[in-house]
């Protein structure tokens, strides 16, 4: 029920509906439109003009003639009364009009359209300019992809899911993994077959404001609003979303069939994009590859492919990588040069999938074997070169990286991890990844999704933390001694490490949590924080009882506070740890590494806010 409730709040609030109202009140408007006169047809037949029939010509009053040279008008074509001008691409002014074009069977408001070669079939909205382009044409019902499906993980089948253009991401979730009774899966799909129909137009539309220049193919698509469509190779049956506040981009040699493009996208430089849908704020260039994908909110792909796949907000590769057959909802993650995330198959079917956990990181030349689960391991790193095995890992902040092969009692395919590595020892990464995430993601994006203090990753810190409590102390575990480690070994002294690490994390969880809660109602101020305890959700009472709390509310600040300073020592450790091993490297490296001030007064601020919400709430305690 939740998704058809989601699935009615989004369509409601559907600008493309509202679009296609405006379409068929524009077709239906004839009163405004008259014939031409014989003295009008004569000035344009002047002008270097034709037409079999002129009398399917119809204008707006006070039509202008002298607008329009050296074109030919086919079928049915409304005209308006041009006036102004607006700007070719390179800021050239020029009259709107029509010039150099074969125009049939079009509604066209006050735009420039200039040396088009076949203009079909096209809604042309008022201050749209289209210039050099090869063949701009719409023919029968458009679907725009509505209702289609898209299958992402495995490749054969089974991950179904159905999109539209103003898709979100809970709706991708809800579909992907909180599977319905049948009933509600098929009134889903009748909205959606509702809305397909009521979008179905056998008109292509270029939006107000647009830009298409320089083009060569547009089929049965939609140009929106204030959209700049500019040396683009092909676009075919897709819909591209924007608006005067996010305004879409596509330009240089791009091909973008069958997709739908949210607002604030950017695709270019010979990207590919199939059957996909990219949302809000995305950017795929570089002949980057996109197939049979959902991307959501933010992701930067450039140079390499992704195939059916989903990724999750504020994913980036920014180089010659593969993702293919992924489900990572989560994202937040990072693939580097020649990672090779995409062994979907066993020589036989591309039946395997993998799935990411949220703010992972493959490095350098990765190979990762399929299938493979890291969802319950957010925020971990597998380091470079390596090849994993397919596995279930199930600890978060983790470091993977090569094992010892002359280990005694360890399999020497089995690679180390380092569970709770990335919290510990690399608090800088995780901050100014956080930092970046803040600014991609703002308005789109809330802190709450990126935030490593999130509930979801904290059950998941607890549920490792649990596990690693061992009854029987051994040099090396393996998952057969401990659930959850993969195709891993574990060492004590690095499990010891763990447990402190994983602590940590839990106690700067709950004390949060319980100044969230004073700060939320100041009568719980007098209550110690072991009756505050008693007020958590039953998931973070347990949590809880894993941390030692402070006797009193002061000694909780005072607490909360040391880990947050410590942990500011850490993120400026990690810059100076970068920077000592950089200055006995190279002789000019501060004149050549200037300081990321961006990223140091944010988190300067973030830990002043978080002195300044100390100090307030000491006050309010007095």
């Amino acid at each position: 029920m939740q998704r058809l409730l989601k699935l009615k709040k989004a369509l409601k609030s559907s600008v493309l509906a509202t679009s296609v109202e405006n379409f068929k009140a524009i077709r239906s408007a004839t009163g405004k439109y008259r014939p031409m006169t014989a003295f009008e047809i004569q000035i344009l037949e002047k002008n270097g003009n034709s037409c079999d029939d002129w009398s399917k010509v119809l204008v707006e009053p006070d039509f202008d003639p002298n607008r329009i040279f050296r074109s030919s008008f086919m079928g049915d074509v409304r005209l308006p009364k041009f006036f102004g001008t607006l700007l070719l691409p390179g800021d050239v002014s020029v009259a709107t009009g029509i010039y150099d074009c074969m125009v049939h069977n079009c509604i066209i408001e006050n735009a420039l359209i200039y040396k088009v070669s076949t203009l079909s079939n096209v809604l042309v909205r008022s201050s749209a300019v289209v210039q050099n382009v090869g063949t701009l044409v719409s023919s029968g019902k458009i679907n725009y992809m509505v209702g289609s499906t898209i299958n992402v993980g495995n490749e054969m089948g089974g991950r179904e899911v159905l999109v539209f253009p103003e898709l979100t991401t809970e709706l991708v979730d809800l579909q992907l993994f909180h599977k319905t009774e049948q009933s509600v899966q098929d009134s889903f799909a009748e909205m959606l077959s509702a809305y397909r129909s009521e979008l179905a137009l056998p008109f292509g539309i270029v939006g107000k404001g647009a830009v298409v220049s320089n083009t060569n193919i547009i089929r049965n698509s939609w140009i929106g609003a204030h959209a700049r469509i500019e040396g683009a190779a092909k676009i075919r049956n897709s819909i591209i979303m924007s608006s005067l506040e996010e305004s879409s981009h596509v330009y240089d040699s791009v091909i973008l069939e069958n997709t739908n493009v949210q607002m604030g996208v950017k695709v270019h430089t010979g990207a590919e994009v199939q059957s996909s849908v990219l949302m809000g704020r995305c950017k795929v260039g570089c002949k980057a590859i996109v197939k049979s994908s959902i991307i959501a909110p933010c992701c930067h792909i450039e140079e390499g492919e992704v195939n059916s796949s989903y990724m999750g907000p504020m994913t980036q590769m920014h180089h010659h990588s593969l993702l293919i057959a992924a489900l990572w909802p989560e994202g937040c993650g990072n693939l580097g040069y020649g990672a090779n995330v995409g062994s979907n198959h066993t020589g036989r079917m591309p039946d395997q999938e993998v799935m990411p956990g949220q703010g992972m990181f493959f490095g350098l030349g990765v190979n990762i074997k399929f299938p493979s689960n890291f969802r319950e391991s957010p925020f971990t790193l597998i380091a470079s070169g390596l090849t994993t095995l397919p596995q279930r890992l199930k600890f978060p902040f983790s470091l993977i990286h090569a094992g010892d092969p002359q280990l005694v009692g360890v399999a020497p395919r089995l690679n180390e991890i380092v569970p709770g590595w990335n919290y510990a020892k690399n608090a800088y990464a995780l901050d100014r990844n956080a930092y970046k995430y803040s600014i991609r993601g703002k308005g789109l994006v809330p802190s709450t999704f990126y935030s490593i203090y999130n509930p979801e990753t904290a059950r998941l810190v607890f549920d490792a933390y649990n596990r690693l409590q061992v009854v029987k102390i051994k040099d090396v575990y393996t998952k057969s001694d401990i659930d959850g480690l993969g195709e891993n070994f574990l060492r004590e002294r690095v499990r010891q490490s763990a447990v402190k690490a994983y602590g940590e994390y839990l106690e700067r969880y709950v004390l949060d949590l319980m100044l969230a809660l004073v700060e939320g109602d100041e009568s719980l101020s007098k209550q110690s924080p072991r009756e505050l305890r008693k007020l958590l959700g039953e998931t973070n009472k347990e949590i809880a009882r894993v941390v030692t709390l402070p006797e009193t509310m002061d000694d909780l600040v005072k607490r909360y506070r040391q880990l947050d300073k410590e942990w500011f020592d850490s993120v400026s450790h990690g810059l100076d740890r970068d920077n000592q091993r950089g200055r006995e490297i190279f002789d000019d490296y501060d004149s050549a590494h200037p300081v990321d001030k961006g990223f140091m007064e944010w988190e300067k601020a973030r830990f002043e806010e978080s002195v300044k919400r100390l100090s307030a709430f000491v006050k309010n305690l007095a």
